[in-house]
């Protein structure tokens, strides 16, 4: 006999592989659905068992192929996925055409046996189950599709989280280059996150204004620590150094598809919003509105937080140096947001951190 394997998983095709090769079978192998028509239609194998979750066509996709096809359309197909969404794949895979869905894993003596009993009494896809109906399968297949479709968002909203928490470890990896910078990624992510709630930015830009915040200052990795903690003002060939770090945050990320949206908020942070900052000198509304939000947020932080070239101010009066800056450093408008933010926040207890207020690029 000659089988068809189609799964992404290279250890569960080897698995098989094994399996089948032990009694006497030929094997043919493909990592997709697309992959696997190419390959049924060269080979035409006398079964097809696949995966049900694959990239570039999933199982029920090439499923749905090789029933369309008259020349492979009488071809067994059994699903062996380790897909299960409480729904019933054992109805459905039945419904269109396959002859079984099996759930992995499987003892390979069990599961061999199970096939050869398939293929025994199995009518190819008959089954009392299946539904009647078109309008039945219309809606059976509507209802699993939303299924997946959640079981999928859980999957990626577990990668994001993940994602984020590699960018946070990372961060303080960054923030403990100095005793004075520890935890002030943190401290202006959050400050920028509530900026932009309160600009009434949808969930989806709040988020990306959090992680380039997170990453605004990424680009110190490559900068000295001895300039990052120097206790006297810096030189001017120091400050140049210094200054180059949001140019070299950006570039560094640049290759990661991820953050694409985010690496304009790490390049232009240091832009002031009359045309004075750095890296282009960009000003007014040609600074992105998420770059100008953190801004403010990290003067704000770096104004609230002692270091030992500056001293501190409480939060009456970085408020007041916050609207000082209105206009030639910050957006006044962020500014004016920031500040009915804070005033009407009864959990800020910020006195005692801070420093006067000045474009430091060590902040």
């Amino acid at each position: 006999m000659k089988v068809l394997i189609v799964d992404d998983s290279s250890s569960d095709r080897s698995i098989l592989r094994h399996t089948f090769q032990a009694h006497g079978c030929e094997v043919i192998e493909a990592a997709n659905g697309r992959e696997g028509l190419s390959k049924a239609g060269e080979g035409k194998p006398d079964l097809i068992i696949s995966d049900a979750l694959m990239p570039v066509l999933d199982g029920f996709g090439f499923l749905r192929e090789i029933k369309s096809d008259k020349v492979l359309n009488s071809i067994p197909f059994i699903f062996y996925s380790a897909v299960y969404t409480g729904y019933d794949e054992e109805r459905l895979a039945r419904s269109q055409g396959a002859a079984a869905f099996l759930l992995k894993p499987m003892d390979p003596v069990d599961l061999w046996r199970e096939i050869q009993a398939i293929l025994d009494i199995s009518a190819l896809g008959q089954s009392a189950n299946i539904p009647t109906a078109l309008g039945e399968e219309e809606q059976f297949l509507r209802d699993y599709s939303h299924i997946v479709v959640a079981k999928l968002e859980e999957k990626v909203s577990e990668l994001e989280d993940m994602f984020v928490r590699v960018v946070q470890v990372l961060v303080n990896l960054l923030d403990a280059k100095s005793p004075w910078t520890m935890g002030h990624s943190e401290r202006v992510a959050e400050h920028a996150q509530d900026i932009a709630r309160e600009m009434g930015l949808d969930e989806n830009r709040v988020s990306k204004v959090y992680l380039g915040a997170l990453l605004h200052d990424i680009g110190k990795i490559g900068t000295y620590d001895t300039l990052l903690n120097k206790l006297s003002a810096l030189t001017e060939a120091e400050y140049q150094i210094v200054k180059g770090h949001p140019g070299r945050g950006a570039d560094a990320l640049e290759a990661i598809d991820q953050l694409k949206d985010v690496i304009p908020m790490i390049r232009y942070h240091h832009e002031k919003y009359d045309g004075t900052g750095y890296p282009d000198h960009l000003k007014y509304d040609e600074i992105p509105l998420a770059a100008r939000i953190i801004s403010v947020a990290d003067t704000y932080d770096s104004i609230t937080v002692t270091r030992p070239y500056r001293v501190a101010l409480d939060t009456g009066n970085a408020i007041a140096e916050l609207r000082r800056s209105a206009g030639s450093q910050l957006d006044p408008a962020v500014v004016q947001v920031f500040i009915k933010f804070l005033e009407n926040s009864e959990s800020t207890d910020l006195a005692g951190k801070g420093s006067e207020l000045h474009e430091n690029p060590r902040s």
